[in-house]
């Protein structure tokens, strides 16, 4: 029961990951007004499953890695290698995955860096994009996190 509590958060990010990848292949941002409220309906949902459960352990675990991305995000940010807009998409996955495995966000996030680097080749190989320019990360960030909640979802 409690785990499927836990899952309340992913099930917003499901929902908004569509409209997050299209504003960010179009825009090259992610709106705050769609990745903020995920911060507080996974703290609040971990928070009840983690009453229910008494598993104070994978809460504080949780909290931590996202706090270790979302430092490591602004310190990416802070030498404009990263948006805010993927710092905080990237911090709340953190936080998401988090709860259920704390290898899970690290996982997820390397894929997406990974499929990221991938498609970059790609694109500076047939002129599409120069060396230097900026892609957006969010629909990279959004296929690894359902990926990873997937694989969660069928090993568990």
């Amino acid at each position: 029961m409690s785990e499927l509590i836990a899952l309340i958060p992913a099930l917003y990010l499901l929902v908004v990951a569509w409209p997050l990848t299209v504003i960010d292949l179009r825009e090259h941002r992610l709106p705050n007004r769609l990745v903020l409220p995920a911060f507080p309906v996974a703290f609040l949902a971990q928070l009840i499953a983690t009453i229910i459960s008494a598993d104070w352990a994978r809460q504080l675990s949780a909290v931590l890695i996202a706090l270790a991305v979302g430092v490591i995000g602004l310190g990416a940010n802070y030498i404009d290698t990263l948006g805010m807009g993927d710092v905080k998409l990237a911090t709340v996955i953190a936080l998401t995955l988090g709860y259920f495995n704390p290898w899970l966000p690290a996982i997820a996030i390397g894929i997406a860096f990974v499929l990221a680097f991938a498609v970059v080749i790609v694109l500076i190989t047939f002129g599409k994009v120069k060396i230097g320019s900026s892609i957006p990360l969010g629909p990279y960030l959004l296929v690894s996190f359902i990926g990873a909640n997937l694989s969660w979802l069928i090993t568990n």
